[in-house]
């Protein structure tokens, strides 16, 4: 059976503060863990959230994988307006996670979601909850029956805020639990389990605190099926910086069955600061506040 999945960290995709189109107060503090970060929060017009939609509705995924959400209600309003998904998905999942700025992980899908597991409660030994949104664990079944199923594990790793040194070490444990979750659910099949594991890792795959899911042992990260100067999903303004930060991890099971495909890095919906990307924007994507997200959309068609 062939399918084609993605994962699109969609850059702040609120209810509240974006499709009302209100102006609000753009600062405030938030806890992050046991940081107090001061963050703010754009107001983004609606040319901007219909060139995040075109992202997806350009690329057709059958299950779209996605970050910065705000609730299950902005992600089933994102996908049935009519100038944005138009209702193309029949199926969606959020379960509001530990975020306090209210930034989810969520799925959308034309086939059925069936059983879905939470992993926000997950603490370490020290009673600190490990994720800083949710691994969200689903499974996406094949056939009507629900014999056959894809799981897949949505993330988005602790951001940088703070510095990259001084977060590194929770995304260590993120990555972590995440190898501990896909053993616990699989144990001795894990090797030829139908899974994968996709998301913003904030990081980039040389990076020793993603070590413990991209040592290769369990999943391919197929974007280094690339060519070295394509393997990036995100440019940093700042530091006019390209890095890989977006991952489809394929289980080693499905890597065996797709040998040889690669993926798709959508940019056509980066703003023209993105100087390392000199192709084609979709039509409306220009200057700074134009752009579909300050991520690339990773897409690819399996085999399962």
């Amino acid at each position: 059976m062939g399918l084609k999945i993605g994962t699109f960290n969609v850059e702040n995709l609120f209810l509240r503060y974006k499709f009302l189109g209100k102006e609000v107060d753009q600062s405030k503090y938030i806890e992050e863990g046991w940081r107090i970060e001061k963050t703010a929060l754009q107001i983004f017009d609606e040319g901007q959230r219909k060139n995040t939609a075109r992202v997806i509705l350009e690329n057709d995924p059958d299950v779209i994988c996605l970050q910065e959400v705000e609730n299950l209600a902005t992600l089933k309003q994102f996908n049935s307006k009519s100038n944005y998904l138009k209702g193309k998905y029949p199926y969606a999942m959020l379960i509001d996670g530990n975020d306090p700025r209210q930034i989810d992980v969520g799925i959308l899908s034309k086939l059925e979601i069936g059983g879905v597991r939470t992993h926000q409660f997950d603490k370490n030994k020290g009673g600190v909850k490990i994720f800083s949104r949710d691994c969200l664990e689903a499974d996406i079944l094949l056939d009507k029956k629900g014999n056959k199923s894809l799981t897949l594990f949505v993330n988005h790793l602790k951001s940088r805020l703070g510095g990259e040194a001084e977060t590194a070490e929770r995304r260590k444990r993120q990555a972590t639990r995440i190898a501990e979750i896909i053993h616990e659910r699989f144990g001795s099949k894990v090797k030829n389990a139908n899974f994968a594991v996709l998301g913003d890792f904030n990081d980039t795959p040389d990076a020793e605190c993603l070590k413990p899911i991209l040592d290769g042992s369990m999943v391919e990260n197929v974007v280094a099926r690339l060519p070295k100067n394509e393997q990036w999903t995100h440019y940093w303004e700042d530091k006019h910086e390209i890095n890989q930060f977006d991952y489809i991890l394929l289980s080693k099971a499905l890597s065996k069955k797709n040998p040889k495909t690669l993926p798709k890095i959508e940019r056509q919906g980066l703003a023209n600061y993105a100087k390392a990307y000199n192709g084609p924007r979709f039509p409306g994507v220009g200057k700074k506040g134009t752009e579909a997200s300050d991520h690339c959309a990773v897409f690819m068609e399996i085999n399962i």
